[in-house]
């Protein structure tokens, strides 16, 4: 669902997310800090980890 849509901002430059995109970016690193990952989901959470803190950083 959001992976492809993510996946497409994070290729190139690092795309400002909405806030909409934030939270459920948040939401998705959550579930998936809670349980054991592959390699896969581990370097999509490193994506995901540089997306948070560049929307964190734009939005003080």
């Amino acid at each position: 669902m959001f992976e492809q849509e993510m996946n497409a901002g994070i290729i190139g430059e690092i795309d400002e997310l909405s806030e909409i995109q934030y939270h459920l970016t948040v939401v998705e690193f959550d579930i998936l800090w809670n349980r054991r990952t592959t390699t896969q989901e581990q370097s999509r959470m490193e994506d995901m980890i540089r997306l948070i803190n560049a929307f964190e950083e734009s939005h003080c």
